[in-house]
Parts: C-alpha cells; structure tokens; sequence
C-alpha cells in the first residue's frame, strides 16, 4: 500500500508538470551574431526521435497500478490521466483520448482532462468538440495556462480569424516577451489585416532577445533573419540530439508558414512533411503541421 502511495505522490508532481501541447522553452541562446552558413534546410535531416523507453516503462507501470482495488476513485482518475498523457508522448493519440474519456468519467471536472480532449477534437478537424471541451476548461479553470492557445488554434484552423486573433491576444498579454505567443498572434491577425500584423510583429519582437532561439523565429518571420540563418541556429549550442531535433521541429515548422503565407505551396508541404518526421509529438508544431498538409491539399482534393 505504501508504494501504492508513493507512486501516485509522484504522480500528482508529474501531472502539475505535464506535457503541453507546445512546451519548449529553448532558453539556450546563440552567441553569434552571424553564424556561419550551416546546411540548407531541405537538407538539415537528422534521425527522427525515438519512443521514449522511460514512457513505455511508465505506461506499464500505470496500466499495472489501475489493477489495484485499493486505489480511490479520485486515484484512478489521476492514473488514467497520466497514462493518457505518456501514451500522447509516445504518438498513440487514440489511447490517450480513451483514458482521458475514463479519467473524465470518474472526475468530470478535471479540467486538464478537458483541455486534452479538445487539444484532440482540434487536430482532428472537430472544431464543434474542442469548443466545447475548451469552454469546459475555462469554466472549471479559467486561468488555465494553455487554453486560449490552443481555443485560438481552433478558431485559427476553423477559419474563424477574429475569434482566433481574441484568443491569441489573451494568450499573449500573459507573457509578452514569449516568442511563440508573438508567432500564432501574427498568424491570425494577419488573416485579419496582413499589413497591421506585420507592423504589430516588428514592435512585439524588440521584448524577445536577438541572440535567443525563439528571438531568431520570430526574426525569421518578420523577414529580419533568412531561411540559411535559421537553420545555422538551430545547430547551435546543442548539447543532446533531442534537442537538436526538437529545434528542427520548430525550424521546418515556421520555414513552412513562411511558405505558405508566400504562396509557395509545394516548398510549404515538404517543410511540413520534414515536421511531422522529426517524431516531437507533443510540439505544438508537430500537430499543427498535419492540419497545415490538410489544408494545403484541400484545394487540390477534388481535382
């Protein structure tokens, strides 16, 4: 019974530190201000990252915890919760949502159960769901740290601009000198009004520093850095291949918005295709990238 309980204590400190959506805080920054040319992005290729053992062990251990009768209900719903955020780790979306379904069954108020699902809902194209799943967590938590992100993602992918431009805004002010913020900000507003939001970029830019990773993303979108610089920083100052990987998720994943935006629709397919093979399943970017692909081909569907 005491391992029972010190594993579910260690339980609640993971689940107060559970993957987001978009978690990445690349605080390590590039000390040179002209970095030398690395390779061309199509060409920047590293080996995928690879299922994590540490989660495989963990989701076992949590499939042989939910056989013990002695935990409460309240303790199982946490397991079925943490098992479906391991098993969203390891790129099994489908077993994440059951549990979060059985996590939710058992506590219908936990919120972060809620906010996965719409998460879910949303890169699956069921915008109704993840409104509702969202306007759940908001109910229930309504400072959740990552719910207006991932509304706005809604909003922004349902082509609902304005809804999305409120939800970013939100998402923003919490923390202006974050780069990602800044980025899927000047995504929707520039569906709104493309010259205001290239303006509004160059200003929310200045409070993120120039030799930071984020710095040099939203740098690249603003046209301040170009596509060989990008991908020359994420090379540096790496100190595992995890890292380098997880940086190339983001490179590819911004050099292909750039594209798209552009108009360059073949260049902005394979930049989304080289995200998706980088296997950083809970980057915001890896999932927002399948519904980029979609996107781009739809016009092209029914021809």
């Amino acid at each position: 019974m005491y391992r029972v309980f010190a594993i579910l204590l260690s339980l609640f400190i993971a689940t107060g530190c559970a993957v987001s959506p978009k978690q990445t805080t690349s605080a390590t920054t590039d000390t040179s201000s002209q970095p030398a040319r690395g390779p061309r992005a199509e060409l920047a290729l590293v080996e995928p990252v690879q299922a994590s053992q540490a989660r495989q062990a963990e989701a076992a251990q949590l499939t042989q915890l939910l056989s013990n009768s002695e935990l409460s209900q309240e303790q199982r719903a946490l397991v079925y919760y943490r098992r479906g955020i391991v098993f969203d780790g390891l790129g099994l979306p489908a077993l994440a949502m059951l549990d979060m379904n059985q996590a939710l069954e058992i506590a219908p108020a936990m919120a972060e159960a809620w906010h996965y699902l719409g998460v879910y809902y949303m890169q699956h194209g069921n915008y109704v769901s993840a409104y509702e799943a969202f306007d759940s967590v908001i109910e229930l938590q309504p400072d959740h740290d990552y719910v207006y992100l991932n509304r706005g993602l809604t909003s922004y992918y349902d082509d609902q601009y304005e809804l999305a431009v409120n939800d970013f805004a939100d998402y923003y002010f919490q923390d202006p000198s974050d780069p990602y913020r800044i980025a899927w900000y000047y995504f929707a507003a520039y569906e709104v009004d493309s010259g205001r939001a290239e303006e509004q970029l160059q200003q929310q830019l200045q409070a993120v520093p120039a030799d930071s990773w984020g710095g040099t993303i939203v740098r690249f979108l603003a046209g301040a850095v170009d596509e060989p610089t990008l991908v020359a920083r994420a090379f540096n100052n790496i100190e595992s291949h995890e890292e380098l990987v997880a940086r190339l998720c983001e490179a590819y994943f911004y050099l292909g918005k750039k594209a798209a935006m552009a108009g360059d629709t073949e260049t902005a397919l394979n930049y989304f295709k080289l995200t998706i093979m980088t296997n950083v399943y809970p980057f915001i970017e890896y999932r927002a990238a399948r519904t980029e692909l979609f996107r781009l081909r739809a016009p092209s569907a029914g021809e």
